[in-house]
């Protein structure tokens, strides 16, 4: 692959990524969540993609984005090491906004965009 080729790749994947987040977000308020953040970094632990209030709970979303399942569910790509580090980084973004919360949770949000249909969206709540 030549480096342009992989800088429209790379593009691309933003593209759709972003697109998926946005999605995922007027999932999540049409459900009632508030959204809190948006792609929140903590130094170099990483980025939540979103930070959502849903009744007493605060909860980081990790949004997975396709554009078809040749490559299986976007919901595998969340590993246990991938988990912990969210947990990680809820536990940094609380710190320092101090949310008035009884539970703190990790989601998961699948969106995947296959060409010519509406999109179709996952919601797991609590993943380990």
């Amino acid at each position: 692959m030549t480096q342009a080729t992989s800088l429209q790749a790379s593009a691309h994947n933003r593209a759709i990524g972003e697109r998926g987040e946005a999605i995922a977000a007027a999932y999540l308020q049409s459900i009632g969540c508030e959204i809190l953040a948006r792609n929140w970094r903590f130094g170099r632990a990483g980025e939540l993609d979103l930070v959502v209030r849903e009744g007493d709970t605060v909860a980081a979303v990790e949004v997975k984005t396709r554009s078809g399942t040749g490559y299986g569910s976007p919901f595998e790509a969340i590993t246990r090491h991938k988990s912990e580090r969210l947990r990680t980084l809820l536990h940094g973004w609380v710190r320092e906004h101090r949310p008035a919360a009884a539970r703190l949770r990790i989601d998961a949000v699948a969106v995947v965009l296959a060409a010519g249909a509406a999109p179709r969206i996952e919601h797991l709540r609590g993943i380990e």
